[in-house]
């Protein structure tokens, strides 16, 4: 189990290290692997079990073939590549939910998880200030800020930074000889999120830090003494990294009154194409196709994506696929704020209220199926 555990782990670290690819290739060779571990992990065991989320999360998979099957997609290639996409998240959730249902297995993945996550935070916040917008002081990016290790957009890594905060504290409270480790890994993630300077990141790891600490009060995993004691010792550790980090960036996107119009209208968009293809949607993959057409602003700017997962998911699914995810989401949810660590997939869902993590770049869709298959296979042991 832990070796598969720390398979499945080195193939997201691969994934995550070329998130900033644009090519295909990295997100296809990351597939092929998924689907290689998949195949032998079933040759070994034989039986697969699925947890209760996997049963609408397949019938949202299966959603983009019947759009091609029934022409309702306004381009069918686009629609494949996504029914593509959207069958190695399944895959990659049920592979995640049977590999972690050990114990010793969901334990060491968490481990190399957040470690690998401590490692890539530090090297971002550095890189955020002196790399001159260059991925590892190497690759050219396109962009002149706000690129933070392999990722070219602040969202997107508050995002990825959203799921593995709640694991990072998850471990100093569970494991008690190495809290300082631990609190050491979930403070440089915090503080790296803080010079990422990403507004809706911060607010909702602002409130993950809060969630867990009420959370671990509720299951009493502690007692009210170390509760205080490790929770001041993680809001000291946070909050000097954070100002080494700097808060400055941070401090005047809060003060600024940034235009939001083009959001604005991206959701109305959204919801025109919704009312007008209640069923069927446009078709997934296809919203960068259709906004044009219905569009409220002419800015000469190209807008790939809603800026809201859900609003977006309607508009090209339809009413059955956006009820689908919500099914999917709430069933996760269930499970994910008992288990502690898997509170990083609520504020990841709500972050898709405000943003785009789920869109564009599929391997932090893929991270995201991974910690919600962990947190799915939580069956309420108490560390």
């Amino acid at each position: 189990m832990k070796g598969a555990a720390l398979g499945l782990a080195a193939w997201l670290f691969f994934g995550a290290l070329t998130l900033w690819v644009e090519e295909r290739w990295a997100w296809s060779l990351f597939q092929v692997g998924v689907f290689l571990l998949a195949g032998w992990w079933l040759v070994k065991v034989r039986c697969w079990r699925v947890p209760v989320p996997f049963w609408p999360l397949a019938a949202a998979c299966c959603w983009p073939f019947l759009q091609v099957l029934l022409r309702r997609s306004v381009a069918p290639a686009r629609t494949w590549n996504a029914a593509l996409d959207w069958f190695t998240f399944l895959v990659v959730f049920a592979l995640a939910a049977e590999v972690l249902s050990d114990q010793g297995a969901r334990r060491c993945f968490l481990r190399a998880a957040v470690l690998f996550g401590m490692l890539v935070a530090a090297e971002a916040t550095v890189q955020n200030y002196a790399s001159g917008g260059k991925v590892f002081w190497l690759f050219t990016s396109g962009y002149s800020e706000a690129v933070m290790g392999p990722f070219v957009n602040r969202g997107q890594y508050s995002a990825w930074i959203e799921l593995l905060l709640p694991a990072a504290l998850y471990l100093a409270f569970s494991d008690p000889r190495r809290r300082v480790l631990w609190g050491t890994a979930a403070a440089v993630l915090f503080s790296s999120l803080v010079a990422g300077a990403s507004r809706a990141g911060f607010v909702l790891a602002g409130g993950e830090l809060l969630a867990v600490a009420a959370v671990v009060g509720l299951r009493k995993l502690v007692s009210r003494k170390t509760l205080l004691a490790a929770a001041v010792q993680i809001a000291v550790l946070v909050g000097t990294a954070a100002t080494v980090a700097g808060w400055q960036e941070l401090q005047s996107r809060l003060e600024t009154q940034s235009p939001e119009a083009l959001r604005l209208d991206a959701v109305r968009a959204s919801t025109q194409m919704l009312r007008e293809h209640p069923w069927l949607g446009t078709g997934l993959g296809t919203w960068p196709t259709v906004y044009p057409a219905y569009a409220g602003l002419d800015t000469g700017l190209f807008l790939n994506q809603a800026h809201n997962d859900w609003a977006q998911w309607g508009a090209e699914g339809g009413l059955p696929f956006l009820l689908l995810l919500a099914v999917f989401s709430l069933l996760c949810c269930k499970k994910a704020v008992p288990s502690i660590y898997g509170l990083g997939v609520v504020a990841f869902l709500l972050h898709g209220l405000v943003d785009y993590p789920m869109q564009q770049r599929p391997v932090l869709a893929a991270w995201f199926f991974v910690m919600a298959g962990a947190a799915a296979a939580w069956p309420g042991d108490r560390t």
